[in-house]
């Protein structure tokens, strides 16, 4: 190796002092110039050199311990050993890794959202008491009364009417077979939601939160009984905590791969802002919808609740009627198809339904076809 020398500053054992000095190599030889004062400190391979990262300035440690720094970063890079470290400084000045990263990345998501996301999922459920539960159940209730929610309009005769009404459908839960190991404490509330119209929706520790729209539009018991019916089947087969956790999965994940994202595990934790976005998966909507029937059937009342329900949605609120692939619920026509398939299969006679609303296809043939003048 010709002779080289490298300028930079050298600094004591411990200490924050530094000189200005070069760093000559000739040869396997190593020495320390400062001003006219030169001390040899050693062979080549003696030096320890810290593996380059980015632009900043490069460390060389001494034999003796002193520390030598310098920004001619290509000049420390020609006195790096053959290696491993050596090819990625070189790889890294080119900008060559940049093109296996790209590669490399989606691949690598994908394989931490199939396999990492399960297991956290399940590793969270396991862990979370039903005490964890109740307390999400308060705080996300409590952030929704201050964003979303006011205060129920409905009177106390109509609120009383429905909670024995959903009582029932919970005494009936027994004779459906279906068990949880969760101590849930299932609760009924009414609230005014104002643009969300007419819904219902669970938290994880078995509150049910009904609108007053849902009950003012949809004033037969038996299609309000078939969705608190539903909301109960998400409860107990504890969609919203498995949701929960694949959101706060999914920001474990991004944390790993951008950055800290512990402002928003917080939220998620403390004040249940998960549940405000989140969306069941069609696997969880059907089941729910087929827990709805069975408890319907041991609790004796109508089965096609959920009919009726789509069937007014429809009206008021068109829903999609095509592609389900692309979506996270199924759509309501396939829904409505699930429940008259299993009246029909207990032996039942499929409900009168008011089909009056246009489908999609004739929607767009009404508009395309131009009036002819008289």
């Amino acid at each position: 190796m010709a002779l080289r020398r490298i300028s930079g500053r050298l600094f004591e054992q411990q200490s924050s002092d530094y000189e200005d000095c070069e760093l000559v190599v000739d040869g396997d030889r190593v020495s320390v110039l400062s001003g006219a004062d030169k001390q040899n400190v050693g062979a080549l391979s003696q030096l320890k050199i810290q593996a380059r990262l980015g632009s900043f300035a490069q460390k060389i440690t001494l034999p003796d311990g002193r520390v030598f720094e310098t920004e001619d970063l290509d000049a420390v890079e020609q006195l790096r050993p053959g290696g491993f470290w050596n090819t990625v400084a070189k790889t890294e000045k080119t900008g060559w890794h940049l093109l296996p990263l790209a590669i490399a990345t989606p691949f690598l998501a994908f394989g931490l959202y199939k396999l990492m996301i399960p297991v956290l999922i399940n590793m969270g459920m396991s862990i979370t008491p039903d005490k964890g539960l109740h307390a999400l159940d308060k705080s996300t209730l409590r952030t929704l009364d201050r964003i979303i929610l006011d205060d129920t309009e409905l009177t106390i005769e109509r609120q009383n009417e429905l909670t024995t009404l959903f009582n029932k459908l919970l005494e009936a839960k027994e004779k459906t077979g279906a068990k949880s190991d969760r101590n849930f404490k299932y609760k009924l509330l009414f609230r005014d939601a104002g643009p969300i119209g007419p819904n219902a929706f669970a938290l994880p520790g078995g509150t049910i939160v009904v609108t007053d729209d849902l009950v003012q539009e949809f004033d037969e018991d038996y299609i309000i009984a078939a969705v608190l019916a539903h909301e109960i089947g998400h409860v107990d087969n504890e969609h919203q905590l498995r949701q929960v956790y694949r959101a706060l999965g999914m920001w474990f994940m991004i944390t790993m791969i951008a950055g800290d994202a512990g402002e928003i595990l917080e939220d998620a934790l403390l004040e249940g802002s998960a549940v405000l976005s989140l969306s069941y998966s069609r696997k969880h909507e059907m089941g729910a919808d087929n827990y709805s029937y069975d408890l319907l059937k041991a609790a004796d009342m109508r089965t096609d609740g959920l009919v009726g329900f789509f069937d007014g949605l429809q009206k008021k609120y068109p829903l999609p009627k095509k592609g389900e692939w692309a979506m996270s619920h199924p759509v309501a026509d396939n829904r409505i198809e699930n429940i008259i398939e299993r009246i029909i299969a207990d032996g039942g006679t499929p409900p009168d339904r008011d089909l009056d609303t246009p489908s999609d296809d004739e929607e767009s043939k009404t508009k395309d076809v131009p009036v002819k003048e008289e």
